[in-house]
């Protein structure tokens, strides 16, 4: 019997994870991104480790699939609670080639170089998935949004139908059985290289990932708990709260190859025998079902994308499959290269070019400034001084003054 105190603290915490967490992937939601590495594991990414990393066991190799898994959802870690959203838009917005590259080339085992392959896929996901699958579907979607921005419709410009977009594919594609797979059915585990990830921010960024979020291994540990419970829980409110209009979508679909789940074994999850959505589950359903138009919980509400949407969104994904798979067969004898791409437009970055890059940028160099600049190399240096380049007259903020100040000032100094 679940006591009334119990049950109601453990609904308070679910909606403050939920609120967060509703905004936690930019381009593709969880299940797509791990969907991803799924796709390209047996025929990709398992030759290229046996390769690199010969003589692994099988057990060996699985435990690298989890590291996969956690490299393609990390770079959303700052958008959890206690996260730093500034840690994201970097990976995100500055230097986001150099960053995958750097941690490409500072793995230096199996687990490392599995965990950076999965950040490689995070980043042609963002940057296919994005422009391909999610910018053109929101208009499709919201024909109120298309009057007012057009065909194309940007996270910064409405941050919401985005995530509401990117969680209703993850529910859609779910239910048709396209995510159903064994592998998703006897999930092996999420991992995060902590260590790894926190030194190649550091070298691409001249910022220390602690002092960002306070103590990076339990920001780490609560983005494991949030995508290895939170998220099984949401497809299982999902079903409860949306079960006829899912059925309507696909006749086959039933709970059990609906809901997705993982099996707890070395800290893995899974949801028990019994795979009816719960007592709490259907409760928080009835939560999700009636809150969605306030606040951040407006994400969470499921909107059928529609015929149009879906051909984006599977369009998007397999050009996002042919594009990583690409390049991961280059690594076998070639160094990486990749350029420096916006995720939420897939352009090249460069000031003016969009909003959330200009402003992540002028913090960047604000937190560089404080540090006297001190953590700055001359990769560094030179990419913030190449996106300044071309002077621009129209942001004339107070903020964007202070941060010509420190561009004058990090021009002189001598790195």
């Amino acid at each position: 019997m679940v006591l009334p105190g119990y049950f109601i603290k453990r609904l308070a915490l679910s909606a403050l994870l939920l609120i967060h967490a509703s905004s936690v992937c930019k381009a593709y939601s969880v299940l797509t991104h791990q969907a991803l590495i799924d796709v390209n594991w047996d025929k990709v990414l398992l030759p290229l480790l046996k390769a690199k990393f010969p003589g692994c066991s099988n057990e060996a190799l699985k435990e690298a699939h989890a590291y996969a898994y956690g490299g393609a959802v990390v770079p959303d870690i700052g958008y959890l609670p206690f996260g730093s959203k500034l840690f994201t838009n970097l990976i995100h917005y500055v230097r986001s080639g150099d960053f995958v590259k750097t941690v490409l080339q500072d793995a230096h085992n199996l687990n490392e170089y599995a965990f950076a392959l999965g950040i490689l896929c995070h980043y042609y996901a963002d940057i296919y998935g994005h422009p391909i699958g999610i910018n053109v579907s929101v208009p499709e979607i919201y024909p109120k949004l298309k009057q007012k921005f057009g065909d194309t419709v940007t996270y910064d410009e409405h941050h919401v139908s985005h995530l509401r977009t990117e969680f209703s594919f993850d529910i859609l594609q779910t239910a048709r059985g396209n995510y159903a797979s064994t592998a998703y059915h006897d999930f092996i585990g999420f991992k995060v290289a902590d260590t790894l990830l926190q030194q190649a921010f550091s070298e691409t960024y001249g910022l220390d990932a602690n002092e960002l979020f306070g103590n990076f291994p339990k920001a780490v540990g609560r983005f494991r708990f949030a995508i290895m419970n939170l998220f099984p829980f949401f497809t299982k409110a999902a079903w409860a709260a949306k079960k006829n209009e899912i059925q309507k979508m696909d006749t086959t679909a039933t709970s059990r190859n609906f809901i997705y789940r993982m099996h707890r074994k070395n800290n893995r999850y899974k949801f028990g025998k019994d795979e009816r959505p719960g007592f709490f589950a259907r409760v928080f359903a009835v939560v999700v079902y009636i809150i969605p138009k306030v606040g951040a919980l407006k994400a969470l509400k499921f909107k059928n994308p529609g015929p149009v949407a879906e051909k984006n969104f599977i369009a998007s994904f397999d050009t996002v499959t042919i594009h990583y798979a690409a390049h991961v067969t280059t690594l076998y004898k070639h160094a990486v290269r990749l350029h420096n791409i916006d995720f939420d437009t897939g352009i090249r970055t460069s000031e003016g070019e969009y909003s959330l890059a200009d402003k992540t940028y002028c913090e960047l160099l604000l937190q560089l400034k404080a540090k006297h600049f001190e953590t700055v190399n001359p990769a560094l240096r030179n990419n913030i001084i190449s996106f300044y380049a071309v002077p621009q007259k129209t942001d004339l903020s107070k903020k964007r003054s202070k941060a010509m100040a420190a561009l004058a000032q990090l021009k002189r100094e001598n790195i």
